[in-house]
């Protein structure tokens, strides 16, 4: 009875595996710093606000009057060059108070600003010329009296890379991940099972 209950245990400590294995999630890539990834960029949040942000590259060989419209891409940029940055205010109130927005590289230099405005229309637009591959920051203050908060405070942080490889979580990961998964259950299984059916001894007492 006991060698049936370890060999059924050792079973399902191989289906968990698998199944675990199974359920990483799909499209990491377009994913960054905590944000969703939609079909309108993806939406960011801290402590006190939420935004939807949005990168918009343009492909130069793409003709002038080409009505097709760009990806929206997350805060995973894929490339340098001119990329027109959208951070939509999906808080009402905020909408009615200053904002300000910040592209800065990683060393801290401010390479596009929107000064403090009032975004009546709720949308903050600004285009950046990202010069080379690296990791920048969007940084959006508000003049928050409602709050009593300093802008620097209340500040949504907003991590962007810029050119740069980002680990895929897709198929070909999935499977890497759920062969290793299996090779160790079947290495488990060939060392337990046939020592959990070698049979004992007979006792020679009696």
């Amino acid at each position: 009875m006991n060698r049936a209950r370890l060999i059924f245990g050792l079973i399902l400590c191989a289906a968990g595996i698998e199944q675990a294995a199974a359920s990483v999630p799909l499209g990491g890539n377009r994913k960054g710093a905590g944000g969703s990834y939609d079909l309108y960029g993806c939406m960011l949040s801290n402590d006190y606000y939420v935004v939807n942000f949005a990168a918009y590259q343009f492909d130069p060989s793409q003709a002038k009057d080409s009505k097709a419209l760009p990806q929206a891409e997350c805060v995973d940029i894929p490339a340098t060059g001119k990329t027109q940055i959208s951070v939509d205010l999906l808080d009402l109130d905020v909408r009615k108070k200053p904002v300000a927005l910040k592209i800065l590289r990683e060393d801290g230099q401010i390479i596009a600003e929107l000064p403090m405005t009032v975004a009546k229309q709720g949308v903050l637009t600004t285009t950046v010329d990202f010069k080379t591959p690296g990791k920048y920051q969007a940084i959006l203050s508000v003049d928050d009296t409602d709050l009593h908060t300093a802008p620097e405070v209340g500040a949504l942080h907003m991590p962007l890379t810029v050119g740069l490889a980002v680990e895929s979580t897709g198929p070909a990961s999935r499977l890497s991940v759920l062969i290793g998964a299996v090779g160790i259950a079947i290495a488990g299984a060939a060392y337990f099972v046939p020592r959990l059916l070698k049979p004992r001894p007979a006792d020679s007492t009696g």
